[in-house]
């Protein structure tokens, strides 16, 4: 309960008993970023200049039989159109704050500014990754909006990157907490004799679904008038993301307005670079 009133009341009123404030501060909520680290960063060392970046893909081709006395047809694996990057996003965040209330703050205000910052950046880069999920089997999704994943879909999306040739290593899965609530419904990633133990004592499911990691993320892209979002399971190699600039931080002190600007940028750009190497699934709820 408060605190009624002192004996006398001027303890309050002339300061006697004084305020206090923690040097702790309670950090600000933030969602997971994995969609970034999940997908292709090999061509960022090819980014010399401009900001468009093309990528070779070269077609796969089919052997011939031999014939005795006869040359085998050529072959041509390189009949086929360069991927396209374009480094067309570019975003950053600022704080703006004043000397004095620097100097008057037992806080360090910059570090939390500046962690602020690297944060807004880094989740529009996530999801910048997440925007292109819907797009990739040819616009073809899993599952039903709104609905929980199964075993069933599961096991679908794993047979169509399979019967693409999509290498077994590097896929993932990439989901919101309502598929992980989901998972958990599904006896056999919660068995101790499929999970080798490691799942009843922590009651979550095992890392890997079906040899792939299953992470979590709130940086899904809701369906548009629907219910869920669009989650993925997908090789590496379905997307590519090229970071040019990544969180660039500088602060800009103007004294004659007695402030400074802390400021972090970052400049990419995204691109569908195997657009079967990915299958998007409805997730059940936004």
């Amino acid at each position: 309960m408060a605190i009624t009133g002192r004996v006398p009341t001027t303890l309050d009123t002339n300061k006697y008993i004084q305020e206090l404030f923690s040097k702790n501060v309670l950090r600000a909520i933030k969602s997971s970023l994995v969609a970034v680290p999940a997908f292709n960063h090999a061509y960022e060392a090819d980014l010399k200049k401009g900001d468009t970046l093309y990528i070779s893909l070269p077609n796969t081709v089919s052997a011939s039989e031999i014939t005795v006395g006869q040359e085998l047809p050529d072959s041509n694996a390189f009949n086929t159109g360069a991927v396209t990057l374009t480094i067309d996003q570019y975003w950053g965040a600022k704080h703006t704050i004043d000397t004095m209330s620097r100097r008057q703050s037992h806080i360090d205000l910059y570090a939390i500014a500046e962690e602020e910052n690297a944060y807004a950046v880094q989740k529009k880069i996530d999801t910048s990754v997440c925007t292109l999920f819907s797009a990739l089997n040819g616009g073809t999704v899993r599952g039903t909006d709104g609905s929980p994943w199964t075993d069933d879909i599961l096991v679908a999306a794993v047979e169509e990157l399979d019967e693409e040739d999509a290498s077994l290593e590097t896929r993932v899965w990439i989901a919101d907490p309502s598929v992980k609530a989901d998972i958990l419904k599904i006896d056999k990633f919660v068995r101790i004799d499929y999970s080798a133990g490691d799942v009843i004592p922590t009651g979550t499911f095992r890392k890997d679904i079906y040899g792939a990691p299953l992470l979590i993320t709130n940086n899904l892209v809701a369906v548009t008038s629907g219910t869920g979002s669009y989650g993925v399971y997908a090789h590496k190699d379905a997307i590519a993301i090229v970071i040019a600039e990544n969180l660039e931080s500088f602060q800009v002190i103007q004294k004659e307005k007695h402030q400074v600007l802390l400021e972090t940028d970052a400049l990419w750009g995204v691109k569908e670079l195997r657009d079967l190497f990915g299958v998007p699934i409805y997730t059940r709820l936004a």
